[in-house]
């Protein structure tokens, strides 16, 4: 029985195996035979994916062909979608941030909260910038998440989000959550990597290769790197940065993504459209476990193209460093109400013939080449480096003024060239409400006594600009200012001023003032009230003047060139936007009155005592805060005095006066006539040419 038992089992198990042994042999046929070849085909098939291919930025140089931004290569770390451990990304993310950190390098991180505790928000402003992408964009959409969180809770509910290990310090949270929410923002997807780091040095690419196994995704790849080869010039050329929420949604549909970089400020933001080129393809083929079969350029990307600037790099060297010494040296040896207490100034230099902008200077400035890694502290500085006064400053005019005054007296027939007008010392028509005096008569009790047009712009003399502006009223007077281009936009391409302001009704009127009284005038005549100036404009003005009434759009780009330098592709002309009535008789009768100031006993002759040439130039001290802080200083200028090519426009803020400004235009005018070059002198020796320096005779202009 038993044994019958054993031999029924032991059949049993057979046929199982046989069954078992047949779905084997059957599986095995059906993949051999009857799917072979498919299997076959698939274990062999090769996925092709696309990537962007970066364009070279074309470069912009100075007039000279001096490279003043350019590329070079570099290494950039990105990271692909397809490859990306994203089970485990915060830990990839936490060995990444640390090795950058000990090389001491830095990563893409907008998350605009500080990076330890006690946690506090870095924006600049909520409704702009990263603080404009974090409420309106970020926080707004998540569920459930409060409006206005407190630093602190917007950490906590961003660790929460994306899956923090509470066991991390702070600082270590703070990296991963800033890299989570940095992919985020940059929408990384299979369409759109993640580049992680950009212009990574090649001792941290060997970091990041040493420890490839540890980041699985994270690619070194070689990219164009922004260079700029001189530390001047910045507020001109302006810097790169990665798109911003606003400008991606803007230029999308132009070809960027989000990871693209763009023109931030200066030129590289003006001349986008040139400097940017076409963005090409790049293939990669891989098999079905990710590894690379091949990489090809499936399309070509095409370069952007050259820009050539108006700007001459020696004299922007010379206007910024001479501006910068003469702030700093009244700021140490200026007295109390003179320029003590100087801050920021701005200088123009400008082609009278044709509008172009030789040197354009601001201070205090930056380097663009490091402005991404210092532009925190940059913003917090209480100097504003990042603020472009050339541009985006406007001051009062004070007595470069007074030749506009003096133009449309001229022109109006309210004076002639000989007409004489007494200075009295205090003006009385407005008596007893109103009794202003001129700045001599303030100053020693003395008057200018009986003087003319060019006299009167010798010496600065505000009695005899009452009298004109008075007789000429404020409409004749701004119709003049207007021709001249004050108070309005003139078109350069850095962008301008929105604050600049021609007083008088109409502008009184439409800033909700009160009535526009007559009395006004006659310091709206001298440069005082309520105008308000940038540098450019007014050293568009003075160009004007100097080349006897035609007003010329000031430009900074000057020619376009394809990227090999094989053909020229645009030439800007100059272009003329405005003339003003000007005969020779009122144009004779301004330059000799401007020439007086830097010779004779003009308010600015012991600065140009025994210079080279003869300089046309006017003084202009603007008050501030009587009594409190120093008045603002305004020295315009144009040479040579017989065929002028330049004019110049200095302004110092509360610089104490005009003269004081004077010594930088000297240092451009010797830059540009090569007065600064060193000549043979008698037995073979050398000896430095005039520069012209000597102490300011008057405070007060």
């Amino acid at each position: 029985m038993k044994e019958k038992k054993s031999l029924t089992r032991t059949v049993a198990l057979c046929v199982c195996m046989l069954a078992i042994a047949g779905v084997l042999v059957f599986r095995l046929a059906q993949l051999q035979l009857v799917h072979g070849e498919e299997y076959a085909e698939a274990s062999q098939r090769k996925t092709l994916r696309t990537y962007d291919e970066n364009a070279s930025r074309g470069e912009i140089t100075d007039r000279n062909g001096v490279a003043l931004a350019s590329n070079s290569v570099g290494f950039a770390l990105v990271i692909d979608y397809y490859t990306w451990d994203r089970d485990n990304q915060n830990d990839v993310i936490l060995r990444l941030t640390g090795i950058m950190k000990d090389a001491g390098a830095s990563y893409n991180d907008t998350l605009p909260l500080s990076a330890s505790e006690p946690f506090v928000y870095t924006y600049s402003s909520k409704a702009s910038g990263d603080g404009s992408y974090l409420y309106e964009d970020f926080i707004a959409e998540q569920d459930g998440w409060p409006a206005d969180p407190a630093p602190a809770e917007l950490m906590d509910l961003l660790c929460k989000k994306y899956g923090v290990d509470e066991g991390l310090t702070a600082a270590q949270k703070r990296a991963v959550v800033g890299v989570r929410f940095e992919m985020e923002r940059r929408d990384f997807s299979s369409y759109t990597p993640f580049t992680f780091a950009s212009d990574i040095d090649v001792e941290t690419v060997s970091l990041i290769a040493e420890r490839s196994h540890e980041l699985p995704g994270v690619n070194v790849e070689v990219e164009d790197v922004r260079e700029y080869t001189t530390d001047y010039a910045a507020h001109v050329l302006g810097y790169m940065g990665l798109l911003n929420t606003d400008e991606y949604a803007e230029l999308k549909d132009d070809g960027y993504a989000y990871n693209d970089s763009i023109g931030k400020t200066g030129m590289e933001k003006a001349l986008e459209s040139y400097l940017r080129g076409i963005d090409g393809e790049r293939s990669v083929e891989t098999n079905i476990d990710g590894i690379i079969l091949s990489e090809f350029i499936s399309k070509e990307p095409e370069p952007g193209d050259n820009c050539v600037l108006t700007i001459d790099l020696d004299l922007q060297k010379a206007a910024e460093d001479a501006l910068e010494e003469t702030i700093l040296d009244l700021r140490e040896n200026g007295r109390s109400l003179g320029g003590a207490d100087a801050e920021g100034g701005a200088v123009v230099v400008m082609d009278v013939d044709t509008g172009e902008v030789l040197a354009l200077a601001s201070y205090p400035t930056y380097s663009s080449a490091t402005v991404r890694q210092d532009i925190a502290e940059l913003n917090q500085d209480p100097g504003r480096p990042m603020y472009n006064r050339a541009v985006q400053g406007v001051y009062p005019p004070g007595s470069t003024f007074k030749m506009v005054t003096a133009v449309a007296g001229l022109e109006e027939g309210v004076i002639t060239p000989e007409t004489r007008i007494r200075d009295q010392g205090r003006y009385m028509y407005y008596a007893p409400d109103y009794t202003p005096a001129c700045w001599i008569y303030n100053d020693s009790g003395r008057t200018h006594g009986n003087i003319n047009v060019s006299q009167a712009i010798q010496y600065s003399c505000n009695y005899f600009f009452y009298e004109v502006s008075r007789i000429l009223g404020i409409d004749k007077l701004n119709e003049y200012a207007k021709h001249f281009g004050l108070g309005q936009p003139t078109g350069l391409e850095l962008g301008e001023a929105t604050r600049s302001n021609l007083a008088g009704p109409e502008s009184r009127e439409a800033s909700g003032g009160p009535r526009w009284e007559l009395g006004e005038t006659i310091q709206a005549g001298i440069g005082q009230s309520e105008q308000l100036f940038s540098p450019v404009q007014i050293c568009s003005y003075v160009a004007t003047i100097a080349n006897g009434g035609t007003r010329y759009r000031p430009h900074l780009l000057k020619e376009v060139w394809n990227y090999s330098y094989t053909e020229q592709l645009e030439v800007i002309e100059p272009e003329v936007v405005d003339t003003v009535k000007m005969s020779e008789e009122t144009q004779q009768a301004i330059f000799e009155g401007m020439l007086g100031v830097t010779t004779e006993d003009g308010t600015a002759s012991s600065r140009f005592r025994n210079y080279p040439i003869e300089v046309a130039g006017k003084t202009g001290s603007a008050q501030t805060v009587t009594g409190t802080r120093s008045a603002h200083g305004v020295f315009v200028s144009f040479a040579p005095y017989d065929d002028p090519e330049i004019a110049i426009c200095v302004v110092g803020e509360y610089a104490g006066s005009g003269g004081n400004m004077a010594p930088v235009a000297i240092a451009v005018y010797d830059e540009y006539f090569g007065f600064n070059q060193e000549e043979p002198g008698e037995g073979g020796t050398a000896v430095p040419s005039q520069t012209g320096s000597g102490s300011n005779t008057s405070a007060g202009q």
